[in-house]
């Protein structure tokens, strides 16, 4: 994270933080628990990938909702934190941990770090690349997201 923080500054652009509004990264966390796959879609680029530890790269934003749909029907809720959020110009990244847990909220079925490239096209922040990797996460930088939500 600390190479793409260095990338954005050797551009010479202005580095800010947030580079995307907590509220719209908090969005697809509360769609999600929602139930809402196709929300969660619209926060991808049409030719965005999704990478999951343990399954091959999901291309594209019709794929990425399939995807979610499946992880929905699950019936299990998601928690996302948010320990670097860094923009300049039209791209930023987001940096945190996430845990999957049981329907009910309880207990933790997966834990992990993931990491999402966004970019501004207009006024539209999209994800573009989404990386999250299972197992064992560092201490965060900053107070975790807060517990999943139904609204």
């Amino acid at each position: 994270m600390l190479l793409a923080g260095l990338g954005l500054v050797a551009c010479g652009a202005q580095v800010v933080s947030p580079g995307v509004s907590p509220e719209l990264k908090h969005s697809w966390e509360v769609a999600f628990n929602k139930g809402d796959a196709d929300t969660v879609a619209k926060l991808y680029s049409p030719d965005a990938q999704l990478v999951m530890t343990g399954s091959a790269p999901i291309l594209g934003r019709a794929a990425i909702r399939a995807a979610v749909e499946t992880m929905i029907q699950s019936g299990s809720k998601v928690r996302i934190g948010m320990d670097q959020n860094v923009g300049s110009g039209d791209l930023a990244y987001v940096y945190g941990r996430y845990a999957v847990l049981a329907p009910d909220g309880a207990k933790s079925l997966e834990e992990g770090t993931y990491v999402e490239l966004w970019r501004r096209r207009g006024d539209i922040w999209q994800i573009d690349l989404d990386i999250n990797t299972a197992g064992p996460t560092a201490p965060a930088t900053v107070a975790p997201g807060p517990a999943p939500s139904g609204n």
